[in-house]
C-alpha cells in the first residue's frame, strides 16, 4: 500500500538545532561518523537504535560520500515508514512506500522511493513517471545490505517545467503500486509503453561507453542522449533485459541533454568479464537510443 507523505525540506522534530553539514574534505567513514554523532545528539522521534544500526551499518560507501544530515533523516524517516507499511498484516510484499518534497526555490520536486530490492526495479520506476509524464531530471539509487532500496529522483512536470502537482504524483504512485504487483495490472503495464508512440526525433547523436575498469567490480556504462519523456527508461529495460543488475545509478539532465552513468554486474552480481557479453549490452543500449518512428 503506497503512502504518500509530504514533509517540508529538512524538517525537524521540535527543540532541535539547525541542520549542520560535514567537512567537504572528510573520507566517506568519516562523514558517516559526522552524521551518526549528529543523530545520537539530535535523535530522531520514534526511530529505535536497531534501525538506526542497520542503516549506518549497511549503506554503500558512495551514499555517506554525498548525503546531508537533512536527507539522511528523510531517508531514516521513508524506511521507517515502508518498514511499518508492510509489518500490517494486509500489506502486499510488493508494497513500495514513497515520499516526496516541492523544493521551495525551484520548479523541482523531489520523490524518494523505498521498497524491497528486485530485478527491474528501476526500469519499472522509470516507466511509471514518464506514464504519469513526469520527466526524471535526477536520480540516485542506493541498496542496503538488508536488501532495502532508497532511490531519489528529482522530477518535474514534463509538459510545462514546473513543481508537481498532488494530483500527478497520485497517479504516478497507482501507476507504480500495480506495476511492482505480482502479477503487474494491465493498466501499469500498457500505461509504461505509451511513451514510445509520444516521442520526438532527437537534437544529438547518442554516445555509450562502457568502462571495464579492471580496479572496479563492474562495468561502469555511461550514456549521452538527448532528453525526452521515457529515455532512462529505455536504458533501464535495455539493461534488465540483458539479463543485468544495476547497482549504482546517477542521472543528470543539464538542459535538453542526458548524462547518465549505471555500475551494472550480472545476475549474480560479478563483473562482466566476457567481452561478447559487453558487447550484446552496447548492442542493446544503442537499439533502445536509436529512434524509429
Amino acid at each position: 500500500m503506497l503512502r504518500p507523505l509530504a514533509v517540508p525540506d529538512d524538517s525537524f522534530n521540535e527543540d532541535l538545532a539547525p541542520l549542520q553539514h560535514p567537512g567537504p574534505n572528510l573520507s566517506w567513514q568519516e562523514r558517516r561518523g559526522w552524521l551518526r554523532a549528529r543523530l545520537e545528539e539530535h535523535p530522531i522521534f520514534g526511530l529505535g537504535e536497531d534501525e538506526m544500526e542497520v542503516h549506518f551499518a549497511g549503506m554503500p560507501p558512495y551514499y555517506w560520500e554525498r548525503v546531508t544530515e537533512g536527507d539522511l533523516r528523510w531517508g531514516l524517516e521513508t524506511i521507517h515508514g515502508f518498514l511499518q507499511a508492510v509489518a500490517r498484516h494486509d500489506a502486499s510484499p510488493t508494497t513500495p512506500f514513497l515520499n516526496w518534497r516541492h523544493e521551495p526555490s525551484s520548479n523541482w520536486t523531489r520523490v524518494m522511493l523505498c521498497t524491497w530490492d528486485r530485478h527491474g526495479l528501476l526500469a519499472k520506476c522509470a516507466a511509471c513517471f514518464s506514464a504519469a509524464k513526469l520527466d526524471i531530471l535526477q536520480a540516485n539509487v542506493f541498496t542496503r545490505a538488508d536488501n532495502v532500496v532508497l532511490d531519489v529522483f528529482r522530477v518535474w512536470d514534463a509538459g510545462s517545467p514546473s513543481t508537481v502537482s498532488p494530483a500527478r504524483l497520485e497517479e504516478m504512485m497507482f501507476l507504480l503500486d500495480g506495476a511492482l504487483s505480482d502479477p503487474p495490472r494491465f493498466a501499469s503495464v500498457w500505461a509504461c509503453s505509451r511513451h514510445k508512440h509520444l516521442a520526438s526525433p532527437p537534437r544529438i547523436a547518442h554516445r555509450i561507453k562502457l568502462d571495464n575498469d579492471a580496479s572496479a567490480d563492474s562495468v561502469v556504462v555511461r550514456v549521452e542522449a538527448s532528453d525526452r519523456l521515457g529515455l532512462l527508461y529505455d536504458i533501464l529495460q535495455a539493461i534488465t533485459e540483458s539479463g543485468l543488475n544495476i547497482t549504482q545509478a546517477r542521472v543528470e539532465t543539464d538542459g535538453d541533454v542526458a548524462r547518465d552513468t549505471f555500475h551494472v554486474t550480472d545476475a549474480q552480481g560479478r563483473k562482466l568479464l566476457d567481452p561478447g557479453q559487453r558487447e550484446r549490452l552496447h548492442q542493446c543500449l544503442d537499439a533502445a537510443l536509436t529512434f524509429t518512428q
